[in-house]
């Protein structure tokens, strides 16, 4: 995998990648996303062009939020090829905070957002009833068989 492109995404591909990857609307712990014209993505393609991983974030001027980081081929660094991508933009337009947002079932995620310098800073007790309220699909078992329950916000300043 080391012939790779970072590319801006156009709010189409950004909805064509949001319908394939979750269900809408995207709930974080302060927003709640249906609209991609609102993000910007980067998307990660392979030297045949396939998109490989994406990321979406959003910002209000001095903090920027991850809405959803995907990469589809787990072990190649791609998560972390994005979120580098995503807090160099964010930086060029001035933003000093980046926040994001996962569920206390998803281990994996906690420890990447970890080892990418985020701190946890906020869990929202019951924060999944919020988010069941708007999709009632969402299963109250997790991965690894935990309750899906809790959101968890983590943060990191940008320097």
């Amino acid at each position: 995998m080391d012939d790779f492109t970072l590319e801006s995404a156009t709010p189409d591909l950004i909805g064509r990648l949001w319908r394939d990857f979750t269900d809408l609307p995207i709930v974080t712990v302060s927003h709640t996303y249906d609209d991609p014209a609102l993000t910007e993505a980067i998307v990660y393609r392979d030297d045949e062009g396939r998109v490989r991983g994406h990321v979406s974030f959003a910002n209000d001027g001095a903090t920027g939020e991850i809405v959803t980081i995907e990469a589809i081929v787990a072990g190649q660094h791609v998560g972390g090829r994005l979120i580098d991508a995503a807090e160099q933009r964010m930086r060029s337009l001035g933003v000093k905070r980046v926040v994001v947002t996962t569920t206390n079932d998803n281990l994996r995620a906690q420890a990447f957002y970890q080892r990418c310098g985020y701190r946890l800073i906020r869990i929202e007790i019951d924060g999944m009833a919020r988010v069941r309220a708007l999709k009632p699909q969402v299963p109250h078992i997790g991965n690894q068989g935990l309750p899906l329950l809790d959101m968890w916000e983590f943060e990191k300043t940008l320097e």
